[in-house]
């Protein structure tokens, strides 16, 4: 099997939980070499994504982690959590637990 064939599996279904994924969100694709380690840059550029946005969410306390690789949880210091499954998702996401608006750009 290619490794393109590898990560598209990896994108469309979690093997641990068995969890329906979307296709690659266009920031998230990675342009296949290759190489045997695309699952390792695809872990590699998530957690930097992920510090990140956890940045720029620090005024409105709330957090961001990674769940099962296939979706962002969000959490707020109320204890209200959603899950985004991307990068479009976790904005809307901040507002229902923050309560605010939120611009990324701004």
């Amino acid at each position: 099997m290619s490794n393109e064939a590898k990560l598209y599996l990896e994108i469309i279904m979690c093997g641990l939980c068995g969890i329906f994924g979307e296709e690659a969100h266009w920031a998230t694709r990675l342009e296949s070499s290759g190489q045997s380690s695309v699952s390792a840059q695809r872990r590699q550029l998530r957690a930097r994504r992920i510090a990140i946005i956890n940045r720029l969410l620090e005024s409105h306390h709330i957090k961001v982690s990674d769940w099962q690789g296939v979706q962002y949880q969000l959490y707020g210091a109320t204890g209200k959590t959603a899950l985004a499954e991307n990068l479009n998702q976790i904005w809307p996401a901040v507002e229902s637990i923050s309560g605010r608006p939120f611009d990324p750009l701004s």
